[in-house]
């Protein structure tokens, strides 16, 4: 009868099917995270709770951002939250976007945002496996350059990631 084969789920005790086929932290969706770091269940994150929260979906935000993100609110709802993780970085581009960023602010000596152009082609190239020489040459042409001749990481980076 039905019971000869015993069902799967009695060795998963922990596991509905529905939630053992994503194990990322990708999938967690952004309600799970904000409801998590919300310690004290206010609805609202603190900006260093909102920073986790941030990281906890797969972003790696620095503290300065996560200051620039929160936008001079001391709190921020789950509504905000949403609208910055939209606005934010898609996840895919996450780990790129960043790996960038850190490469290109090594030359950026002055912190000025900027980088030089021959300093970037170099960055670029070396970044092989994403992105090919004619790419970087159309990167190289294409960039915004200032009176100097150098280019803004953040319109570089928005550049690429649109690629």
């Amino acid at each position: 009868g039905p019971h000869s084969s015993p069902s799967s789920h009695s060795f998963f005790p922990f596991h509905t099917p529905s939630t053992h086929t994503t194990h990322t932290t990708r999938s967690m969706a952004a309600q799970e995270v904000f409801e998590l770091f919300d310690a004290d269940a206010d609805d609202k994150l603190s900006i260093e709770e909102f920073g986790r929260a941030l990281r906890a979906l797969g972003n790696a935000p620095t503290e300065k951002e996560v200051e620039e993100l929160a936008a001079g609110r001391e709190t921020i709802s789950y509504n905000e939250f949403k609208s910055v993780l939209s606005s934010y970085t898609s996840p895919k581009d996450s780990s790129i976007k960043q790996e960038l960023r850190e490469s290109l602010s090594v030359f950026d000596r002055e912190n000025s945002g900027n980088v030089p152009e021959a300093e970037l082609r170099f960055v670029l190239s070396n970044m092989g496996e994403i992105l090919s020489d004619t790419e970087v040459d159309q990167i190289i042409k294409d960039a915004p350059k200032n009176k100097d001749g150098e280019i803004p990481i953040e319109s570089l980076l928005k550049m690429i990631l649109s690629m």
